[in-house]
């Protein structure tokens, strides 16, 4: 991330944002078609790596976009 220009961080932000939402997809498709097998319930569930990846990766493209704002 360092020694990136705001157009190159603008652009990444861009990148991760999309990759964000493929995985907010996949996490509302787990959301919607699975069922929690570990407690035996009825509640649907989104596996935890799913959601550590989605929100590293919303987390990321916020770093980005507020870096794309700094002045060279």
């Amino acid at each position: 991330m360092i020694g990136m220009t705001p157009e190159e961080h603008a652009a990444r932000a861009a990148e991760l944002v999309a990759e964000a939402e493929r995985l907010y997809q996949i996490c509302l498709v787990d959301y919607e078609t699975n069922v929690n097998e570990d407690d035996h319930s009825e509640e649907p569930y989104v596996p935890a790596a799913d959601l550590a990846m989605l929100t590293a990766t919303a987390q990321l493209a916020q770093a980005h976009a507020a870096l794309a704002q700094l002045k060279p």
